[in-house]
Formats: structure tokens, sequence, C-alpha cells
């Protein structure tokens, strides 16, 4: 028998690409069919094109950490804090000066006067289409018992945990998790929906050479604008690539598509394999 890899997708993207460990989603996976190749073209938009509503997206505004509580409550359990241009998912309002988050597969709450409305991006996109299903090859998997390929589709409630809203279902193996996405005129946001917490991962205006702080205090800089790009779904041009922190860790934006691929230690970690029409 063929042995599995000892580290998991979501482990692998979290090590290589800033963010915390992720817990895996807390249901089965769904069972990934084959995939069919489709090329997809960067340079014409169609109007189907529709990226996450920014409606309960929130960025904190504060000049220290804010804390996330068990109660909408200061005397209450410390559960998480956020910083500065960090972003959280509101579930509901409360007209006592507290919000209710979603947080680690639950939720807290947070003071509503730390969080602000952000405006959405009109320029051109790099966010992916909430009207589309994505495939993506993950070539660490071969050889082993789980499947090369995985399918992210989004979903606006997970009947089975409703606490998690507006996100990016991703039935990888051999852990499934669920991604947040927000496209906002300030950049990309993205997070894990296991911790909550959105951080930037492109920088808007998109600018060659433009660097921000990560989630973890790690360095990104976008290193290229124009990038021709080639994966198993076909060819992009004028990429945005982006590197994070001192190591060979790179991400592929291409617009009106999104994320076709990552890299780490100078080595495809995954990349697009199919957009369904």
């Amino acid at each position: 028998m063929k042995l599995k890899p000892v580290i998991s997708l979501s482990i692998l993207t979290a090590l290589a690409f800033g963010t915390f460990l992720t817990v895996p989603m807390p249901s089965k996976a769904v069972t990934n069919s084959n995939v069919t190749n489709i090329t997809k073209s960067t340079n014409n938009p169609n109007s189907t094109y529709k990226t996450a509503s920014l409606h309960s997206f929130k960025l904190v505004r504060a000049q220290h950490a804010v804390k996330i509580f068990s109660k909408a409550s200061t005397k209450s359990t410390v559960l998480d804090s956020v910083k500065n241009n960090q972003g959280v998912v509101v579930l509901r309002n409360y007209s006592n000066g507290w919000s209710k988050v979603s947080l680690q597969f639950s939720s807290g709450y947070i003071q509503t006067k730390y969080l602000t409305s952000v405006k959405a991006n009109i320029n051109t996109p790099y966010a992916m289409n909430i009207n589309k299903t994505y495939s993506y090859y993950i070539p660490g998997n071969t050889g082993s018992d789980f499947k090369t390929y995985y399918k992210a589709k989004y979903q606006t409630v997970y009947k089975p945990n409703k606490t998690l809203t507006h996100f990016w279902f991703l039935n990888s193996e051999p852990d499934p998790y669920g991604k947040m996405e927000y496209e906002t005129f300030k950049g990309l946001y993205t997070g894990y929906k296991d911790i909550g917490i959105a951080t930037l991962a492109v920088k808007y205006p998109v600018k060659l050479n433009k660097t921000w702080k990560g989630l973890n205090g790690q360095t990104l800089k976008i290193v290229s604008t124009k990038k021709t790009v080639k994966t198993k779904s076909g060819t992009y041009k004028n990429v945005v690539v982006v590197k994070e922190g001192k190591n060979k860790n790179y991400s592929y934006y291409a617009p009106h598509i999104g994320l076709i691929k990552q890299e780490l230690n100078g080595r495809t970690f995954s990349e697009l394999a199919s957009i369904d029409q």
C-alpha cells in the first residue's frame, strides 16, 4: 500500500504562506470527480464574474491589538485578538456596542467601535469568481493515497455550522478546509475560516516592488505585474506575483480569475487545473 504524506495540504499552506496552522473542516470531504482542463482567458471578463460581498466584512481600525471575547463583555474570556487593518466577518450587530463575529469554527464578540466598513475594488479584480467552481492540482499528493486534484466552491453558509458564512470550501485531501476572500479598494484580503481573521494577500493598487506585512509579520512583495504563467488550465497573462518572506514562496494571481498557482521553496505546491463553466 502506498504511504500517505505526513503533512496535509492545509498545514503545508500554513507553513508556506504565513498563516496559522489550520484545522480540518468539521465534516467529511465531498468526493472529488475527474477534472477536465479548460483554458481561460484573463483578458476577457464576462458578465457572470462576481466576487464575495463586503456586506458583513469589516476592517479593524485601532492603534493597538483589539481583543475578541467569548461574550459581549470585557470581563469574559479572551479568545483572540486582531490588529489594525485586519478583517473579520460580522454575524450580528448589537445596540450595546458589540458585534458578534465568526471565529475559529464558532463565534466571538468584539467592540463595534473598532470596526469599519470598506469600499469595494472598482479596478482590475484578482479575486476568485464566486459563480464558478475551481479545480486545483496538487503535485505533492502524487504517489500517495490522496487525490491529486481538489475543488474550491463558494458557499454563502455552511449548513452544519452556520457561523461559517461567505467562504470557499476546498475539498482537499487529507483535510478539507475553508478560505475567505474579500476584494476591497485597499487590496485582496484572505484568511482561513478556522482562524476567522483576514489579512492582505495582494495590496492595491498593484505596483511593482510594493511591500506590506503579513499575518505573522513577514514581508510580502509584488515582484511582477506582467508575468505570463502556464498551468494545467491554460496560459495566463498579466499575472501578479507576490513573494512571501525570505524563501522562494510565491502566489500567482490572474486578473478576473484569482489564484492560479502557489510555489513552496521554488516548487509548485498547487496550480489551477480547470474552472467549471
